[in-house]
């Protein structure tokens, strides 16, 4: 089976999406079952957050689904990770 150049960057492109929004999920996760009470910082979350949202806005008016994905993927799990630090 021959794999297009085209492929394999989309494919490329989707595994790294997976690698960098998982960045985020053990800390969010081990918080939520209470198998840890360390958080990252307020600043680091907020600014992340908006960078999502703004990165999120650009992929849209391109219509880049990989993007639109990764982008709301993390949006959502920083907002747990925001209303955790804020809320407890």
């Amino acid at each position: 089976m021959k794999i297009s150049k085209a492929l394999l960057n989309e494919l490329s492109g989707w595994f790294g999406m997976i690698l960098v929004q998982s960045a985020t999920l053990p800390t969010t996760v081990k918080y939520l079952l209470g198998l840890s009470e360390t958080l990252p910082p307020l600043s680091m979350v907020i600014l992340v957050w908006m960078g999502l949202a703004f990165y999120f806005i650009r992929a849209y008016s391109q219509r880049d689904t990989l993007y639109m994905v990764s982008n709301g993927f993390g949006f959502f799990v920083n907002t747990i990770l925001l209303a955790c630090i804020v809320y407890t």
